[in-house]
């Protein structure tokens, strides 16, 4: 590698282009050329550079470099802070403690700091701790949101449920559209119409009338408009993505998955449905039915994709999601809006996909963000588990390295968080 790339003018700005394409090999050959040739990195270089590994996901290199800054400069704040979020994010949260803990020692009041500092007592749970930091933190900065919405995670936590109130009604008064930020709708800005175009598809195919409600014949179509209308409704409250958050850092403290394995984000009908006619996928569900087999969904979150395939195909649907609050609020919504028949063919269980009884599947859907480690392990299992012919709906291209696995359709849709998604499925291959 060192050999044939090329020799150019600037090696340090050929690093960090080549860091924010992510192309990590490269990006370390033009820096140790960099290195090399300069007497000394300047802090604010190391910064820079440290920052393009970070929102690369890097992390473990990030925090290497912060760690020069802050030898470099020991008594800004901004070294300590960026090295805190390298550590956490590689899952070193001790070592993310001690360095949050070094910068408030120089700036006890810098509002990133305790605010960061705040949400790894959140993981401990030390809550009152944690409001304290925020305090501080909202102090140095009141008008931050991202701070006024941990404050109410806090105020709902210690059951100060005015206060929690009052500090989202602020959050939402400032930003009234922040909540996409962390349902990862903000990439997407056609979001309300791909929603009032899914309501639209709804209430035809429930045969809804505004005076009369839904047709009496449509009952299974009605029961999922009623079933999309509140979910879709509930993942725009800063309530639910509060409650969630909490829990995703706790299970990312647990599992040691990486961050993104954790993101929120929700499939509209009218996408799911453009997937699920192709010839493909409509004869694995006739499959599936003649003989007794189950559609399943990892990464079932509050239900989406269980109640999708279950109520437009009444066959089983079985769902399995790590965050237990998630799989509860599905199962609260299923009891509120299906009948006794039709919640015959759903279940929900909270459970890590690694540990999913796939016996029986025939389709599955692949509804989460996954770590390279953890995509690996899951492409085995399912290689192992899933009978030839399964399908497999993923929103990722990552069972391509899995010789057992072959392509059988490609499709571009809207997710929440983007107009035009690929959605790649993948059929188990005869042994």
């Amino acid at each position: 590698m060192e050999e044939v790339l090329p020799r150019v003018k600037d090696n340090y700005q050929a690093a960090l282009h080549h860091a924010r394409e992510r192309n990590w090999t490269t990006s370390r050959v033009y820096w140790r050329r960099f290195k090399e040739e300069a007497q000394d990195v300047h802090v604010a270089t190391l910064f820079e550079f440290g920052l393009a590994w970070f929102n690369g996901h890097q992390y473990a290199e990030a925090a290497d470099l912060f760690l020069q800054v802050t030898k470099l400069e020991p008594r800004d704040a901004r070294g300590y802070n960026n090295l805190g979020l390298a550590f956490e994010n590689a899952g070193k949260e001790e070592e993310a403690m001690r360095a949050l803990e070094q910068g408030l020692q120089y700036e006890p009041e810098h509002h990133g700091l305790n605010y960061n500092y705040a949400k790894l007592l959140l993981d401990v749970p030390d809550m009152q701790g944690a409001l304290r930091h925020l305090l501080r933190a909202a102090a140095a900065d009141p008008s931050n949101c991202d701070i006024l919405f941990y404050l109410g995670i806090v105020y709902r936590q210690l059951g100060r449920h005015t206060e929690s109130s009052r500090a989202f009604e602020e959050v939402q008064r400032r930003r009234p559209d922040f909540v996409f930020k962390y349902i990862n709708t903000d990439t997407n800005e056609f979001y309300h119409l791909f929603v009032q175009d899914e309501r639209s598809l709804l209430n035809g195919l429930a045969g809804w009338q505004d005076e009369t409600g839904c047709s009496p014949a449509m009952t299974t179509a009605c029961q999922l408009r009623s079933l999309v209308l509140e979910l879709r409704g509930k993942e725009t409250t800063l309530e639910f993505i509060g409650d969630r958050q909490l829990d995703g850092r706790r299970m990312q403290r647990l599992t040691g998955y990486l961050k993104h394995s954790f993101a929120y984000g929700s499939t509209f009908y009218q996408s799911w449905l453009k997937v699920f006619q192709n010839q493909v996928l409509q004869e694995a569900v006739e499959h599936a039915k003649r003989n007794g087999k189950i559609y399943g969904v990892l990464g079932s979150s509050i239900g989406w994709h269980v109640f999708y395939g279950a109520l437009t195909w009444q066959m089983r649907a079985k769902g399995w999601e790590i965050l237990c609050s998630q799989v509860e609020i599905a199962k609260e919504a299923a009891a509120r809006h299906l009948t006794e028949e039709t919640s015959q063919f759903i279940s929900f269980e909270c459970l890590d996909a690694l540990q999913a009884d796939l016996s029986g599947i025939h389709i599955l859907v692949l509804a989460f963000s996954r770590d390279v480690n953890l995509g690996a392990l899951l492409n085995q299992k399912l290689a192992d588990e899933l009978a030839p012919g399964a399908l497999v709906v993923s929103w990722s291209r990552i069972l391509d390295v899995q010789p057992e696995f072959e392509r059988a359709a490609v499709y571009k849709v809207a997710v929440s968080w983007s107009d035009s998604w690929g959605m790649y499925v993948y059929r188990r291959k005869e042994s």
